[in-house]
């Protein structure tokens, strides 16, 4: 299951933004779950445990971005450079590296329903950047 923060699309959006180019809606990133409420953008990345009402969502790994986020949802037609354009500015694993990190994967261990209530079990560190600031991939346990 592809998880998502508002904050963190909210950012995402803001950067392009500044540039002049016009907000992308929700359903470019195609996200099976959307928590509102974290203020702080990418929190989605340091909830390792996460329970949604009674579902339990295991951690899997960072999103990969790919040309699938550049095409209108609607239409299929391609729309331009964003979101990968800003993404390549701040989002990649390692420098050099093409694959762009963006949002996270869950595996549900056990059901739940829309509109339950959101509790982390448990959280930590990013895969994509070390405390630091410096980009690095951590190994899942």
């Amino acid at each position: 299951m592809h998880l998502v923060s508002r904050s963190t699309l909210e950012l995402l959006n803001r950067k392009p933004a500044e540039r002049g180019t016009a907000p992308l809606p929700m359903n470019r990133f195609r996200p099976n779950i959307v928590i509102d409420g974290w203020d702080e953008p990418h929190t989605e990345e340091r909830v390792h445990g996460l329970t949604i009402g009674t579902a339990e969502l295991g951690y899997a790994k960072l999103a990969i971005r790919c040309a699938v986020t550049l095409a209108a949802q609607e239409s299929g037609e391609r729309s331009g450079p964003e979101p990968l354009r800003t993404l390549a500015g701040y989002r990649r694993a390692r420098p050099g590296q093409s694959r762009l990190r963006h949002e996270v994967l869950r595996a549900p261990d056990r059901p739940g329903r829309r509109g339950d209530a959101v509790t982390v079990t448990s959280w930590g560190e990013s895969e994509l950047h070390a405390s630091d600031g410096s980009p690095r991939i951590l190994t899942p346990r």
